[in-house]
C-alpha cells in the first residue's frame, strides 16, 4: 500500500492451473533462476494460457508480475492481470454511506433516553400496568431499530477492509451456444458413449 496515495495494487495469478506435479514458481511471476527477467519464451504455458490468441495480444509482451511491479504507481502497471484500488476514495464513499446510517442511531438514542426517563417516571407514581407496558413495547421497538442501523453502518465499514483480490479484469467464459445446438452437442457425446460402450461389450465377450 502506498502511504501517500493510499491506493493497494494487486496482480491475479488466480488463472494458473497448480498441482502437486506442477508447483508454483519463480518463473510464474516472471523471474528466472538468478532473479533475472525473463522472456516470454521462458514463461510457463500455464501462466499465459491463451492470453495471446486474445483480441490485441498477439504482439504484446506477456504482463508478468515482475515486469508491471516495476511500473508500480503508474497507469502503465494496470494490465489484464494487475489492477489498483484507490482506498482512500473507497473510505470516502464508505462514510458517505455511513453517515444516514449513524445519524438515525443518534436520533434513536435519544429516544431511548426520554423513554426510560419516562418509564422510570411510571414506576416511581406506581402507574397502571397499560401504560407501563406501552412505553416498554416502544423502548425495546427503539432499541431493536437502533441495533439495526448499527448494525447497517457497520457492515458498510467492514466491507471497506475485505480486500480480497477481486480481478475486475477477469475474462468471464460465456456458452453463447443456443439451445438446439446444446441438445446437438449432447446428443452427439451420447452417440459416442453408445459406441464406446458398444465396443467395450465386443470386447468382453
Amino acid at each position: 500500500m502506498d502511504k501517500k496515495t493510499e491506493r493497494i495494487w494487486y496482480y491475479d495469478l488466480s488463472h494458473v492451473k497448480m498441482g502437486k506435479k506442477s508447483p508454483m514458481t519463480l518463473a510464474h511471476f516472471g523471474w528466472g533462476k538468478n532473479g533475472e527477467v525473463l522472456d516470454d519464451a521462458a514463461l510457463p504455458a500455464s501462466l499465459i494460457g491463451d492470453w495471446r490468441k486474445q483480441k490485441d495480444n498477439a504482439d504484446k509482451p506477456f504482463p508478468t508480475f515482475v515486469r508491471m511491479l516495476a511500473k508500480y504507481s503508474t497507469p502503465e502497471a494496470e494490465s489484464d492481470f494487475s489492477w489498483t484500488m484507490d482506498f482512500a476514495a473507497r473510505c470516502a464513499k464508505a462514510r458517505e454511506e455511513m453517515a444516514p446510517h449513524l445519524l438515525e442511531v443518534e436520533k434513536l438514542k435519544n429516544e431511548t433516553v426520554v423513554l426510560k426517563d419516562k418509564l422510570a417516571a411510571l414506576k416511581k407514581t406506581k402507574a397502571d400496568s397499560e401504560k407501563l407496558k406501552a412505553v416498554q413495547d416502544a423502548l425495546v421497538a427503539v432499541e431493536k431499530a437502533m441495533r439495526e442501523a448499527q448494525a447497517k453502518a457497520d457492515a458498510i465499514d467492514a466491507a471497506v477492509y475485505d480486500l480480497k483480490a477481486v480481478n475486475p479484469r477477469v475474462r468471464v467464459e460465456r456458452d453463447t451456444r443456443t439451445v438446439p445446438q446444446i441438445l446437438d452437442s449432447i446428443a452427439s457425446q451420447n452417440q459416442v458413449l453408445c459406441q464406446a460402450l458398444e465396443r467395450l461389450r465386443s470386447l468382453a465377450q
